[in-house]
């Protein structure tokens, strides 16, 4: 009788073991989701830009080994962009990073190894936030500012940790999916269309992480994006530009709590 109640006990253990890990994988991923509009409130970020004329032209994943091609098509556009990076590219090639800055554009911290954030234990997406911080700072001499997780995708730890470092947190409103395997120049610049003030255009200058060549597709479409763009009566910018048109700050409290003024827009 006493082991068939020590059986039983172990299975309600178990049980018990496991809804408490699903409950911590719905908690973990709650910046994420919109739960009838709360989620967009609670875990507001940046992902269009009210009142300003410009869009914002940004770059994911890199830099990568097409970077110089990147930054003569924007200089001979006499365009500035946001270039989010990776601490891991970084370290393996860190004059590409110093051209960016040396070029005009901003930097902005996108994480150390481009880990799907849900997939790590807090601790893990805070050590990869730091290393990624102490590679973009040493290497550029200027403070982060800017956020961007990978695949756009916050965890509870990158959330508030963001918060807590004084970043502001920016996704997109136009992702044109520029890293698929059957991604075309003509379908990337289709996907983006006729943009409109505030855009944040989601790209990508590496394809370490997708499939091989793709950014070769995507310095293809840009041109043509930039074009749109300015065809549209829009300054194509970095974020960090538009943010401070917009007169969207930080205080110091907020960056202690958590609390951005992020949350007190209606982005997107």
């Amino acid at each position: 009788m006493s082991r068939q109640v020590g059986v039983h006990g172990e299975g309600r253990k178990r049980g018990l073991g496991a809804g408490v890990r699903r409950v911590g994988r719905a908690l973990n991923a709650l910046p994420n989701r919109d739960m009838m509009g709360l989620g967009r409130r609670l875990f507001a970020d940046v992902r269009r830009i009210p009142g300003v004329n410009g869009v914002a032209v940004t770059f994911d994943d890199g830099p990568g080994e097409g970077l110089d091609a990147f930054l003569t098509t924007l200089d001979r556009a006499g365009v500035r962009a946001t270039f989010f990076v990776v601490g891991e590219q970084v370290r393996a090639a860190p004059g590409r990073l110093t051209e960016i800055v040396a070029a005009g554009h901003e930097v902005g911290l996108h994480c150390d190894r481009h880990l799907h954030q849900l997939s790590l234990t807090p601790w893990a997406v805070l050590e990869d936030l730091r290393r990624a911080q102490a590679t973009i700072e040493d290497t550029t001499g200027k403070p982060v500012r800017l956020y961007r997780p990978p695949y756009g995708c916050y965890s509870l730890a990158s959330w508030f940790e963001a918060g807590r470092r004084g970043w502001t947190r920016v996704r997109w409103s136009r992702d044109p999916q520029d890293w698929a395997a059957d991604a075309t120049p003509d379908g990337i610049v289709a996907a983006v269309g006729r943009p409109e003030p505030g855009d944040i255009i989601l790209l990508h200058d590496s394809d370490r992480y997708s499939v091989p060549g793709a950014w070769r597709r995507t310095l293809a479409a840009l041109p043509r994006i930039l074009d749109a763009i300015a065809a549209a009566g829009l300054t194509a910018c970095p974020v960090g530009a538009l943010l401070d048109q917009a007169g969207i700050g930080r205080g110091p409290w907020s960056a202690r709590v958590g609390f951005t003024p992020e949350r007190l827009y209606r982005l997107g």
